[in-house]
């Protein structure tokens, strides 16, 4: 009688620990971003419990926090000192600004050009890639939102987005 009542304990627990666990994400796919501070609902500076809350576990967690897996595309979320450091989208077609822009689409980088003038900046980094940063404050501290392209013009395709706090 003794082991029957542990099995049902264990059981009981067992039930209760798995609910408790919030469910699996079933990929996010799209959103808002909002230049600055995040994306999906999702913001810089937000805790790993806080993300997870929020959007469920990742899809995976071998490196950044996916909520999204390829062939489909990218939203990692990647946590430094506990909390999101860096947001990674790559393209389709869901994303969009709140003025309903598609980052992905065309014609994204004109409408920034004249969303955000002279704080727009073509920028190359340290591999020669060439992206397009915003940058902004943001929990006091610096932000960069950087939609990467493949020339210099405002008709250029973005084929990459990132947001971070440059230095942590």
């Amino acid at each position: 009688m003794r082991a029957l009542s542990i099995i049902v304990l264990v059981a009981f627990l067992g039930g209760a620990t798995a609910s408790a666990s919030p469910p699996a994400s079933k990929g996010i796919y799209g959103g808002l971003v909002t230049v600055g501070r995040g994306a999906a609902g999702i913001t810089l500076g937000m805790t790993r419990a806080q993300v997870i809350a929020r959007l469920g576990r990742p899809l995976s967690e071998r490196g950044p926090m996916s909520y999204e897996n390829l062939p489909h595309g990218m939203f990692d979320l990647y946590v430094a000192s506990g909390r999101i450091r860096m947001i990674v989208i790559s393209p389709h077609p869901g994303w969009h600004l709140a003025d309903g822009t598609h980052i992905f689409g065309k014609g994204v980088i004109s409408r920034l050009m004249r969303r955000y003038g002279r704080r727009l900046k073509p920028t190359r980094i340290e591999d020669g890639e060439r992206l397009y940063r915003i940058t902004e404050r943001y929990l006091g501290r610096t932000v960069w939102t950087e939609f990467y392209v493949e020339h210099f013009r405002s008709n250029a395709s973005v084929y990459g987005f990132d947001m971070l706090f440059p230095h942590w």
